[in-house]
């Protein structure tokens, strides 16, 4: 059976981030500023720790080579490539996300090329990078597999895609949001596009099968789930539960779905061979 996506027009989902930069509500700081950035960073690393990035991102086996992040927001992800030495290219759909990302990078004294631009259509030549990161964005693009296609069309032969997504068999999706449902008399879906703000206009959740067929023209494809809370649980859960009693069940029921896989190098190769599904 065919899992019908959520759909929205380009310019409802870019008038929705243009408003709302990524957690910016969280935080009671001047848009820009130093303090801004740190409490951003605070916030990232309560979900994803330093560690477990650089696991993810490998940052320094890019150093010399061109990376691009699609989906850039703030920079928090780039910075970190450019500061392991890599050449830096970031785009998003809105104005406000470029102008972030320059902002902590001049605050850092970094490099980088940034430009306004959409999953879609992504300005650059055939095979021009060595990494594509895209942390997040995947599922709120217009055009998810015409996004894919486009980040595979600007990696060279053999380079890195490192994607997440949200996981459709998380705590969150399968045990919190149907009980919020029935509670708040939403639907799941408006529940999905409210993670990140009342009235974001898409949100989707994909499972670990799911997400192989949508990266099936990649190969060398490692899949690995992350990040549960108590309050992705239950309402009330952070009064109610234990972070340590779910650590064991975070690689199975977490709300991130991260995905590693590599271009193949030519013709003929097989795009799903080998694969790796870490728990």
């Amino acid at each position: 059976m065919t899992t019908k996506r959520p759909t929205a027009d380009r310019d409802s989902i870019r008038d929705f981030w243009e408003a709302n930069p990524v957690a910016a509500a969280r935080i009671d700081a001047p848009l820009g500023s130093p303090e801004f950035f740190a409490a951003y960073d605070r916030l990232r690393e309560r979900n994803e720790s330093v560690e477990f990035s650089r696991r993810l991102h490998e940052f320094d086996r890019f150093r010399g080579q061109k990376v691009l992040d699609v989906g850039c927001g703030n920079g928090y992800v780039l910075s970190r490539y450019a500061d392991a030495g890599a050449n830096v290219y970031g785009v998003d759909i809105t104005g406000t996300a470029v102008e972030l990302t320059k902002k902590r990078f001049q605050l850092l004294h970094l490099e980088g090329d940034f430009r306004v631009a959409d999953a879609e259509h992504l300005p650059f030549a055939d095979q021009s990078f060595d990494c594509v990161t895209c942390m997040g964005v995947l599922h709120h693009v217009a055009d998810t597999r015409s996004s894919v296609a486009e980040i595979r069309r600007v990696l060279k032969p053999g380079g890195q895609l490192i994607a997440m997504v949200y996981h459709r068999n998380s705590a969150l999706y399968r045990i919190r949001f149907p009980i919020d449902s029935l509670v708040k008399r939403k639907s799941l879906q408006q529940l999905v596009n409210e993670v990140d703000g009342v009235g974001n206009r898409k949100g989707d959740v994909y499972s670990r099968a799911e997400l192989r067929g949508l990266l099936a023209d990649f190969d060398a494809l490692e899949l690995e789930v992350g990040v549960l809370q108590p309050w992705m649980v239950l309402p009330g859960g952070n009064r109610l539960v234990s972070s340590r009693w779910l650590q064991p069940l975070e690689r199975r029921l977490g709300w991130f779905l991260y995905a590693k896989a590599r271009k193949p190098r030519r013709r003929g190769s097989n795009p799903t061979s080998p694969m790796r599904d870490t728990r």
